[in-house]
């Protein structure tokens, strides 16, 4: 049997240029259960929202200054915005492989795509202003809470499975640990 070629997705937009270099990890696994489809939705949910808290938090420390002016600080906010889309991508990618045989993926499709669209837009507006107003900062982390509703469905299930603490099954362990390293690759 011949092994099919990696198809690299390239995000498109003026904002972002950036391609999956490699593989998923967590591809390598012939079937995903329940349990581990779960680890790997709770390495994702912390991972998006650990890349949207820090946005948050360098523009509201540009909240006021004209671009340019807190160079390091725009540069932590840009790792962090295309960090974002970088998981949503990988998401996506994982979602896709394994969608037919996990309930919990059926829609991700749609979220992922939905999900991208609001980072696009508020990338767009941080991109066209001139300077971090406070309409500019508000509007943005508007569009970072709205991926809250957007993945609460997800959001819920890591936070029940979370409850069972030192009880996870390594399945969920294991799963996680793997794809938190796909997630992080840079």
């Amino acid at each position: 049997m011949m092994a099919r070629p990696w198809n690299r997705r390239k995000w498109n937009g003026r904002w972002a240029a950036t391609w999956l270099e490699a593989p998923l990890e967590i591809l390598r696994l012939i079937t995903l259960d329940d349990r581990e489809a779960l680890g790997c939705a709770s390495a994702f949910i912390d991972s998006l929202f650990g890349e949207l808290n820090g946005a948050s938090m360098y523009l509201r420390k540009l909240e006021g200054q004209r671009k340019g002016a807190a160079f390091a600080y725009e540069m932590s906010l840009d790792r962090h915005r295309y960090g974002a889309l970088m998981v949503l991508g990988r998401w996506g990618v994982l979602t896709r492989g394994f969608e037919p045989h996990v309930a919990m993926f059926q829609d991700a499709g749609e979220k992922v795509r939905a999900a991208e669209n609001i980072l696009a837009r508020a990338n767009e507006v941080i991109d066209v202003s001139p300077e971090y107003t406070d309409e500019v900062v508000e509007a943005c982390l508007a569009a970072f809470r709205s991926l809250n509703l957007t993945f609460e469905t997800e959001r819920k299930a890591v936070e029940q499975a979370v409850k069972l603490g030192p009880m996870l099954s390594e399945e969920y362990k294991r799963t996680r640990r793997i794809f938190l390293q796909d997630l992080a690759a840079r």
